[in-house]
């Protein structure tokens, strides 16, 4: 599962757009069916002795379900095939300093291709199957897969195109969702700064894996219940024990597709990630404006050879 494996790379850290990017529809797949938010549909009758729903769970679990609806506009994703995300981004990392385009195409099963445009000079680096290519900006092509002293790049290229597909999945309901894992209701919350709003935050917590907290926009129906709309704070837990911090994605300009580039889905036009390490201040290490973002395209195999 994408919670269990993935490691905060510098591409993965940039794609968490997803976070996912993740949380547009690189976040969220098909909703089951419809259900209100409170009382809602008729829930199966419980096991005999079975212990009473923790009502908090059972309305974290709706107010998730109506988020997931609000942003795939109840078009499902059953698998994804490929995807392609372009962002214009600010990435300030240990190892890397970017400005300007990233363009990143992902096919399953082992396909993926990277481009990162800066001073008006792209890089690209493609994976596919076991041969992989560095293209630089002159056009000269390195063969990484024929080079012993470029097994590291190599090593690591296939770990982020591993990652890159965890997060593919990550989009399908049935990562969000599944044995052991609940979302809790944690009331009406309401943030400054960089978080100013007033949220519903939802914890998803699974067995073995970090906590993820949702701070989600909303309205009311006529009846005064909670209708949960978009995602506007993503939280991944840190863990001290291996190195890694608490990061924040702030999820803004939530917008449905223009009508040239129809989307089954809607997704946040600027995005802003945040890394936390205890007693230290926040420091922001991504702010993105998404360009496009298309799910399974059917991107040619073409795209995943140098040319």
């Amino acid at each position: 599962m994408y919670a269990k494996r993935i490691r905060r790379t510098p591409v993965v850290r940039a794609a968490l757009l997803g976070l996912a990017i993740g949380a547009s529809a690189f976040l969220f797949g098909p909703a089951p069916a419809p259900a209100e938010a409170r009382g809602g549909g008729a829930a199966p009758p419980p096991n005999r002795g079975a212990p009473a729903a923790d009502p908090n769970q059972v309305m974290g679990a709706q107010l998730f379900d109506q988020c997931i609806r609000w942003v795939a506009r109840n078009s499902p994703v059953s698998r994804t095939q490929d995807f392609y995300i372009h962002v214009t981004a600010e990435l300030d990392l240990d190892t890397t300093r970017h400005r300007g385009p990233m363009r990143i195409w992902w096919k399953a099963p082992d396909k993926y291709r990277q481009e990162l445009t800066s001073a008006s000079r792209m890089t690209t680096k493609i994976l596919n199957g076991n041969q992989a290519w560095i293209v630089h900006p002159n056009g000269r092509v390195d063969r990484m897969h024929t080079r012993p002293d470029a097994a590291a790049q190599l090593a690591q290229l296939k770990d982020d195109r591993a990652r890159m597909g965890d997060l593919a999945q990550f989009i399908t309901l049935s990562s969000l969702k599944g044995r052991g894992v609940v979302f809790t209701f944690g009331g009406e919350k309401e943030g400054s700064g960089a978080f100013a709003g007033k949220w519903l935050k939802i914890t998803r917590t699974a067995p073995g894996v970090n906590r993820m907290h949702f701070w989600l926009a909303y309205t009311r129906d006529p009846q005064g219940r909670y209708v949960a709309t978009y995602p506007g704070i993503i939280r991944v837990d840190g863990d001290p024990r291996q190195r890694l911090p608490t990061e924040d994605f702030v999820l803004r300009g939530w917008v449905d597709s223009p009508a040239s580039q129809p989307r089954a889905f809607r997704y946040p036009r600027t995005i802003e990630a945040y890394s936390r390490e205890p007693g230290r201040p926040a420091v922001r290490f991504l702010r993105a404006t998404v360009n496009d973002i298309k799910i399974n395209v059917q991107i040619p195999d073409a795209r995943f050879r140098p040319r």
